[in-house]
């Protein structure tokens, strides 16, 4: 064969080759810049590149919003349904990573002038005099054509002919989806934020478990802020245009860590400072408080948590359901700016105030009069327990207590504990609520909904010991001394009455998928919960786990069902920080055996709240 022909050959290899990867490029669509039709997995392709990808989402999806949130990452954990709720409005958050002001000023006019747009919301913070018109990676990290202006041609043929790897890790990643979210999709499609319900469902009360946890606590570079004549400049032009426009404009200097604050030169933090508040007046949570000071208020030192971004919302709209820190923010004029950049660098130098609560919490189960050789803590024990309780100045408090410390900084007194009795025995109402009652007590107990008003077993008439009814404990209930939790409707399973392939505990079961389990433990709960506010004047909002058994995945799905607290057998006293409701779930709990006198309690509660000094 000449080599002409070899040469034709070749090129026509080549053509089919990149005829091919094209097509399956369009197909696979793993930026999103084709429409995604065949996975329509915008999820996936905003977390490649959000630039691209939340602009080919909203051309296909901007009628259904009317106010965008702009910003660089942080601005992420400024919740759109908060907004929604408190303007009136249909946000978008517009959150990227490594995001600078070049780019928001870009996707401000293209916004403006291709949507209809009622609101924006536009972050900024000191990080942005520092990473301005920069681009990491030419296709993951750049701008949509359309909105900075880049010729198209040359935009999507970039796309086009991508490496079809993007395409193949694409694929493997949607074969493997689940109801969790994984580094392949952090977004939310339907509202541009990020999707955080796993950080957001992780024990982090104590330090040591934070760090261990997030592992992001790095010291960062001081920073000169060598761009901020470029910031302010933008940080103008964004005003103008909303301006101009018609646009409202709220502009949120968004919560900074105090770590991370000093690390700015104060001189040009302070022209920052006193440069947006020349531009526009703007609230600022740039202080130095109980709350920016402890970083497990941050996800790590660049990015606040969510709580924390309502803490901000509730700020500015001036909501009293929303506990925040006294000195927490500020609407920052021309005329209050000296005043306030003079309060936060007096602060720094000062310790936070703490805002932590050590919590133990009992376990019981059974009670019975006298000691008959069953695991049942007899009722002297029990009377013993709760005066030594009494006597060493311990005060019972309820899961109400508990919400109203942390999500409305509400008090709590010096030494609370929790009392909690798991499964509904009969013998509970018999014994232990009168003692309860006598020394001025109270306890949660959490029944098993399969069981309430049972002698025996389920359908096998096998006998077990009676469990109370929830018409007999309202009495208990109205007086305070009691309240009613869920422990499941039927996922407390036995074994070697259920079968040996039966669930353990709410853990999934060989083989069940991810969205299998979350339907099962969804459709119990609401069960349970059904059956307790039938019954009670009550909420259904904490969830004990049957045998303590839990994981990442019952945590998510028992938050999204509005549980505001879950609870373990895992050994141990917890750390509960105001404001972090983070901080309320997968609670460890002290079991008391039986045998164990009030001294004996007291020894071993004193031990574990001293190991936390």
């Amino acid at each position: 064969m000449s080599i002409k022909k070899w040469l034709a050959v070749f090129l026509t290899a080549v053509v089919l080759f990149a005829c091919c990867a094209a097509v399956f490029n369009v197909l696979t669509d793993p930026f999103g810049v084709f429409g995604d039709r065949l996975m329509d997995w915008y999820a996936y392709d905003m977390t490649m590149n959000p630039r691209v990808a939340k602009i080919a989402y909203l051309d296909r999806n901007f009628e259904k919003y009317d106010s965008y949130v702009i910003g660089s990452s942080k601005c992420s954990s400024l919740s759109p349904e908060k907004l929604n709720a408190y303007m009136d409005a249909s946000f978008y958050n517009m959150t990227w990573y490594g995001g600078d002001l070049t780019d928001e000023l870009a996707l401000t006019r293209y916004i403006v002038d291709n949507y209809r747009v009622k609101n924006i919301v536009l972050a900024v913070d000191p990080q942005d005099a520092e990473l301005f018109d920069t681009e990491d990676d030419p296709i993951k990290g750049n701008m949509h054509c359309k909105v900075d202006g880049s010729f198209a041609p040359a935009f999507y043929a970039k796309y086009l002919f991508a490496n079809p790897g993007y395409g193949l890790e694409k694929l493997r990643a949607y074969a493997s989806r689940g109801v969790l979210v994984t580094a392949d999709a952090v977004y939310k499609a339907e509202n541009g934020a990020y999707n955080k319900e796993v950080r957001d469902s992780t024990r982090i009360g104590e330090l040591a478990e934070y760090l261990a946890f997030e592992d992001n606590y790095y010291e960062q570079a001081p920073s000169s802020m060598p761009h901020l004549e470029g910031a302010l400049d933008a940080i103008a032009q964004i005003v103008e245009i909303c301006r101009d426009n018609g646009v409202k404009l709220t502009v949120v200097g968004v919560p900074l860590y105090t770590g991370d604050l000093a690390r700015y030169d104060r001189e040009k933090m302070e022209d920052f400072w006193r440069g947006v508040a020349e531009i526009t007046p703007f609230y600022d949570f740039w202080g130095a408080n109980c709350v920016t000071g402890d970083i497990r208020y941050f996800y790590d030192v660049d990015h606040f948590r969510n709580c924390v971004g309502d803490m901000a919302l509730a700020y500015i709209f001036k909501d009293p359901a929303v506990w925040m820190p006294e000195d927490f923010g500020n609407l920052t004029t021309p005329e209050n700016v000296e005043a306030r950049m003079a309060r936060t660098y007096a602060a720094l130098e000062e310790p936070p105030r703490d805002n932590t609560v050590p919590l133990p919490i009992l376990m019981y189960h059974s009670f019975t009069t006298a000691r008959d050789g069953s695991d049942a803590v007899t009722q002297e024990e029990f009377s013993s327990q709760l005066a030594a309780l009494r006597d060493a100045g311990f005060t019972a408090i309820t899961y109400d207590d508990l919400f109203d410390y942390v999500y409305s900084g509400g008090t709590l007194p010096e030494k609370p504990v929790l009392i909690t009795i798991d499964d509904g025995y009969q013998n509970n109402l018999d014994i232990a609520a009168p003692l309860l009652e006598t020394y001025g007590m109270s306890a949660a107990i959490s029944v098993i909904g399969v069981s309430v008003g049972k002698d025996t077993y389920k359908e096998t008439g096998v006998p077990m010991t009676p469990h109370f009814t929830l018409e007999d404990a309202a009495p208990w209930v109205e007086k305070g001394v009691l309240e009613i939790k869920s422990h499941s409707y039927d996922m407390h399973q036995v074994p070697e009455r259920d079968g040996e392939d039966c669930r353990r505990g709410v853990l999934r079961l060989a083989g069940e998928s991810e969205s299998d389990y979350a339907a099962a433990l969804t459709a119990d709960f609401e069960r349970s919960s059904e059956q307790i506010t039938a019954a009670l004047p009550v909420e259904s909002d904490v969830f004990t786990y049957p045998n303590g058994l839990y994981d990442r995945l019952s945590e998510v799905v028992l938050q999204g069902l509005g549980v505001r607290a879950t609870v373990t057998t895992d050994y141990g006293v917890n750390v509960v920080v105001r404001g972090i409701p983070q901080t309320l779930y997968a609670l460890k709990r002290v079991s008391v055996d039986p045998g164990l006198d009030g001294a004996a309690l007291l020894e071993r509660l004193e031990g574990l709240l001293s190991a936390l000094q």
